[in-house]
């Protein structure tokens, strides 16, 4: 009897033993479909430059496999981009528990490193790159070495514009133009006229003013050489600021004030909003602003200008969002005003003519003014050189307070070199030169 059945008990069990192993194959092949989906979805994300929904995707996608080193790579990189710097560095060491060092592993830690303003770890990352064994090294890191120098040594720039009298006002005998700060935070400069009958620059309003008689020249160059400092202030620098002393202007840099349109911080679009970031210290307050901004505002060039408008389509190109985080910073209690000039690379290269006129924001933190970057979450924590800034709004009291009117005391209106395009060549300098 038993021998009976054993070749059917046999059959059986080898029947279960299939089902069990399609079965196994089915949940599987369903798991690779949903990751595959959702790795798809995350680079749909990506190009868009979405990175939430990428970051969130890539999260979905590793519930169903371990990922390769590509994709947690590209997990840091998302968290980086949105400001979540304690996420992107935590990310990129697992990449290389799992993955081990390669360029690419070590590459991705450098950038999450200087996200977080960690100088030291960015520096550790491209040295042990270098000693990595040959078959590690699948790609060169070159640029990230030029560009870590240039994050922290300052940069020259010897810059020219060139000047047709007939696109400017002559206002009694002189045009009126305003040139980059001679002397300002990260920014020293040396300016100089060539081709005027005689020209002078005078401060006026907090800013910088050209006044140059052009007598018949039809063209005059505007010369300057610049050095910019680049500041990194690291993770713990918003959690160290304190409440304490204001600027001598604080009733200005509070309030409402104009940047082409009235911007109120009791504008009622922003009571919400603001209400959910009053929490810690000034500058973690400044860095919420940053987070928010990089979470709900995309670079949309035509829209409106209006706050409420900003804020309901999530769209605004660099003068809107700095608007939006000048006036989100004062219902917060915290100094802030747009600067504007021009953004420039740093580093070594040249610079034929370019067009690059930009707004940003000068926060005061700890006692004294720091720019930040409203479309860049890390920038708190690392602010490069090539801001080349010509003015802020509501630096200086009275009249022309406004960058896109000013007037100098005896109402000569006051052009700018912002759409001009500017030429020259930057030099990276060592960290004790001037």
């Amino acid at each position: 009897m038993i021998a009976r059945l054993c070749p059917a008990l046999c059959a059986l069990a080898f029947c279960l033993q299939g089902s069990s192993t399609a079965g196994a194959d089915a949940v599987r092949s369903g798991s690779q479909g949903a990751y595959r989906a959702e790795l798809e979805a995350a680079w749909a994300a990506k190009a868009r430059a979405d990175w939430p929904a990428m970051e969130a995707a890539i999260a979905r996608a590793l519930e169903h496999g371990p990922g390769d080193e590509y994709v947690w790579r590209s997990l840091a990189w998302a968290q980086m981009h949105q400001g979540k710097w304690r996420e992107s560095l935590a990310t990129a060491h697992a990449n290389i528990r799992r993955n081990g060092k390669t360029s690419w592993s070590l590459e991705q830690l450098y950038e999450s490193a200087m996200a977080a303003g960690d100088i030291a770890l960015a520096r550790r990352a491209l040295d042990e790159e270098s000693r990595l064994p040959a078959e590690a090294r699948n790609r060169s890191l070159d640029d990230e070495r030029r560009a870590f120098k240039a994050a922290t040594n300052p940069t020259e720039y010897d810059l020219r514009w060139q000047i047709r009298t007939a696109d400017y006002k002559l206002q009694r005998g002189e045009l009126v133009i305003n040139v980059p700060y001679r002397n300002h935070l990260w920014q020293k400069a040396e300016i100089s006229v060539e081709g005027a009958r005689s020209w002078r620059i005078e401060p006026v309003g907090g800013r910088d003013v050209l006044f140059a008689d052009p007598g018949d020249a039809a063209t005059i160059i505007l010369r300057a050489r610049v050095v910019h400092r680049p500041e990194v202030r690291g993770g713990r620098f918003a959690p160290s600021t304190r409440e304490g002393r204001m600027p001598p202007d604080a009733a200005l840099v509070l309030g409402p004030f104009r940047n082409r349109i009235d911007c109120d911080p009791a504008d009622p679009a922003l009571g919400p909003i603001v209400k959910s970031l009053r929490r810690g210290t000034p500058g973690e307050r400044v860095q919420a602003v940053l987070d928010w901004l990089a979470a709900n505002v995309k670079y949309v060039n035509g829209g409106p200008d209006d706050l409420e408008t900003i804020i309901r389509t999530g769209k605004g190109v660099c003068h809107h969002q700095s608007n939006l985080m000048v006036a989100m910073c004062r219902a917060l209690g915290v100094p802030a005003l747009v600067a504007h000039g021009i953004r420039l690379g740093a580093g070594d290269g040249q610079i034929n003519a370019v067009v690059a006129s930009h707004g940003w924001v000068e926060v005061w933190l700890n006692g004294r003014w720091l720019g930040v970057e409203p479309l860049n979450p890390n920038s708190l924590r690392c602010f490069g050189s090539g801001y080349l800034i010509v003015d802020a709004t509501g630096r200086g009291a009275g009249t022309g307070n406004d960058h896109f009117l000013m007037y100098t005391p005896d109402g000569r209106h006051i052009e700018g070199i912002q759409g001009l395009p500017v030429s020259g060549v930057m030099r990276l300098m060592d960290q004790g030169s001037r």
